[in-house]
């Protein structure tokens, strides 16, 4: 490698990895840096449940490679995991670049390769990406890595390196499946090509391929028997992008709509996750056959906003981010021009047309097929920024070839050739900016993933505040309109939470949490008939939901049902197994049931997952009770270490003092007790001290 080569690709990895370090410190004031919403919230879940690599009750519903790195980062580094993915991000990010400079150098020669390298280090869509808890990063990284060593494999014609680009294609396929159209479609070139002689070098392509896949195949298949490949996701979303209702199925948001959709295939009878993507793929071919002319006609719509500029969103709005990192507003927009990729994809369509006059042979070949058949892949199901990016890093190759040619046209000033490049490329610009990306200010579900965090973060007002402005723009957002419920509870508005819930359960009767969430209000508010109504109907629909029975069980207690609410209380154990309160009030429970023994158990469990004073001040009263004076003491005098002012602890240290006949220190004990606030204990107990003293 030449001593220039080497400077630039030093220069290129400084460059990107510094944008990235930059945008990083820049994106952790974004709210949902720490809060992931949608997909990214469901692979944190699953990474932080630390078991998703072979147990589990279904088939995986998406691929299960993201969610493996996503557990590892978690395992590794529990207490800064969403800065430790964004670094693993980053750095494949910068791999990323460095792996477009190599392929369009190996295609198109030196220049153009860095050409190529410093527009893939300063794609604003590519830096959005690595910021998000998203598997693009990774599907980007494997998919160049993979096209990189088939060129390789393909020069050298080793058995070995065959056998590495299988390995590599397999974890591709494991990160998003649609690698496996243009795999065939790489399969049936070469043996186009090289006839008879590639049946070895593709066997052992395929075979790696198959041994990387069967394993999660398996998997799926010991929990249902029919057969799920990689994830069982594949149908309805193949269905979103191919029905008649395109328009409304593609911008369907998480909540009512999306569950109804969802809800088809169980009420169709389709009990297994293969059965039921299989019913929405029929749907879709259904449509696609007895409606051929109006598919043709979504076809051409889904390539066109497939070439269009705006980072079209899936699940969460691209261009907010740009609020919360300068870095990413300078190379991130939608203004006339959408940058980057109402520049980038003009600019490849002149790259590919002019690589048609080149040699069908690799490298460029090879980019090209993996153009044209990812994108065949993508417009197949609907394009979304979030799915184009695997495809954007090889258009920038032939961006930048295009552009070089542009170059070289000015340079030599062979003007009449420039001209038959740039008016082409003209109409391109336009034709690819004339569609523009939905105004931040006019998008509902941007306010109700924000109303939807700032409620994990329990601002309750700013929660409200972004809940209400969601209904403002869509009054029958039903998911804004419980949180919104939600955020009022929290705020100890009761009527206008109630007000808002029965509203909520009005529109979608089947709500489990909005049921149980008026139950909470009812409980607050010292209704308790009402209360048990909806968490008894919540209960029907939901018997296995562990909240239901928290607060179920929460009721009882109240009631003097003790025995009831420690049963209640115990099925909630499978839902917050870590809670300390869940533990702690299933301690109270159990030990106004009688059952103290199961109580200490229980509080000594809420201690080992928390030192509060409310645990230890619970174990050192029954210690109490059992007559183990010195033990309860211990655990009091740890308690007032812990809350030096709590009534509850002062009281039961009096009691103590009371028994040992220090009469004087017990009063004054109570004394300060009462000082601080009225207790009606401490005030019998301090009666009981002074007859006590006067008694001869």
């Amino acid at each position: 490698m030449a001593r220039s080569t080497r400077f630039f690709c030093g220069a290129l990895l400084l460059v990107a990895f510094a944008l990235r370090l930059g945008y990083l410190w820049e994106h952790r004031t974004s709210p949902f840096f720490d809060a992931p919403i949608v997909d990214a919230q469901t692979f944190l879940k699953q990474a932080l449940a630390s078991g998703p690599f072979w147990g589990g009750d279904e088939p995986y519903w998406q691929p299960p490679l993201y969610i493996y790195l996503l557990t590892f980062v978690c395992w590794l580094l529990p207490a800064s995991y969403f800065v430790g993915i964004r670094l693993i991000h980053a750095g494949l990010g910068v791999l990323s670049c460095l792996l477009v400079y190599a392929l369009a150098r190996h295609a198109f020669g030196e220049q153009v390769g860095r050409i190529a390298g410093i527009m893939a280090a300063l794609c604003g869509s590519l830096l959005y990406f690595e910021g998000e808890l998203l598997a693009v990063p990774v599907e980007v990284f494997l998919n160049l890595l993979l096209l990189y060593s088939l060129l390789l494999a393909w020069r050298r014609d080793r058995g070995r390196d065959w056998v590495l680009a299988g390995l590599i294609a397999g974890l591709a396929a494991l990160t998003r499946p649609t690698i496996l159209l243009f795999i065939a479609a790489f399969c049936a070139w070469a043996l186009w090509h090289r006839r008879t002689s590639a049946y070895r070098p593709l066997f052992s392509f395929v075979v790696p391929i198959a041994l990387v896949i069967l394993p999660i195949t398996y998997r799926n298949w010991t929990i249902e028997p029919d057969l799920v490949f990689i994830s069982s996701n594949a149908g309805v979303n193949f269905y979103i992008g191919n029905n008649a209702d395109y328009e409304r199925t593609v911008s369907l948001r998480p909540g009512m709509q999306w569950e109804t959709m969802i809800a088809k295939a169980t009420n169709s009878g389709h009990e297994t996750a293969a059965a039921q993507s299989a019913f929405f793929l029929d749907k879709a071919l259904d449509y696609m056959t007895t409606q051929p002319f109006d598919y043709l006609g979504l076809i051409g719509k889904k390539a066109f906003h497939f070439w269009s500029g705006p980072e079209t969103k899936r699940n969460q709005d691209i261009y907010y981010a740009r609020q919360h990192s300068r870095i990413l507003s300078l190379l991130l927009w939608d203004w006339c021009v959408s940058i980057p990729f109402g520049l980038i994809g003009p600019l490849s369509l002149l790259g590919l047309g002019l690589s048609m006059r080149r040699e069908w042979t690799p490298p460029i070949a090879l980019l090209r097929l993996y153009a044209l058949v990812y994108t065949a892949s993508v417009v197949l199901f609907f394009p979304a920024a979030r799915y184009r990016m695997p495809v954007v890093p090889v258009l920038i190759a032939f961006a930048a070839f295009a552009a070089f040619q542009l170059y070289l046209g000015l340079r030599r000033k062979a003007y009449i050739r420039t001209t038959v490049l740039a008016l082409p490329l003209g109409g391109l610009l336009v034709l690819c900016n004339l569609a523009k990306a939905t105004p931040t200010a006019e998008d509902a579900q941007l306010y109700f993933d924000l109303g939807e965090v700032h409620l994990r973060k329990q601002d309750y007002s700013l929660s409200a505040r972004y809940s209400h402005r969601a209904l403002e723009l869509d009054p029958q957002y039903n998911y804004a309109r419980h949180n919104l419920a939600v955020a009022y509870f929290h705020q100890e508005r009761y009527r206008e939470s109630e007000r808002e819930a029965l509203q909520t359960l009005a529109e979608n009767p089947r709500r489990t949490d909005t049921r149980i969430l008026l139950g909470r209000i009812y409980l607050a508010t010292n209704k308790p008939q009402q209360a048990e109504a909806h968490l008894r109907r919540a209960l029907q629909r939901d018997p296995e939901s562990g909240m239901v029975h928290y607060y179920y069980g929460r009721l009882l207690y109240r009631q003097g049902h003790y025995a009831t609410a420690a049963t209640h209380l115990q099925r909630a154990l499978a839902w917050q197994p870590q809670d300390f309160w869940l533990h702690y009030e299933l301690g109270r429970a159990l030990q106004q049931a009688g059952q103290t023994e199961a109580a200490l158990g229980q509080y000594h469990r809420a201690l080992s997952l928390e030192r509060r004073p409310e645990a230890l001040n619970a174990i050192g009263a029954l210690h109490l009770l059992a007559g183990r004076t010195q033990a309860a003491r211990t655990h009091l005098l740890q308690a007032l270490e812990l809350d030096p002012n709590n009534p509850d602890v002062h009281v039961n240290l009096a009691l103590i003092e009371l028994e040992n006949g220090n009469h004087a220190a017990a009063i004054d004990r109570l004394r300060q007790v009462l000082a601080r606030g009225p207790s009606a204990h401490a005030q019998r107990l301090l009666d009981e001290a002074y007859r006590r003293l006067e008694a001869p």
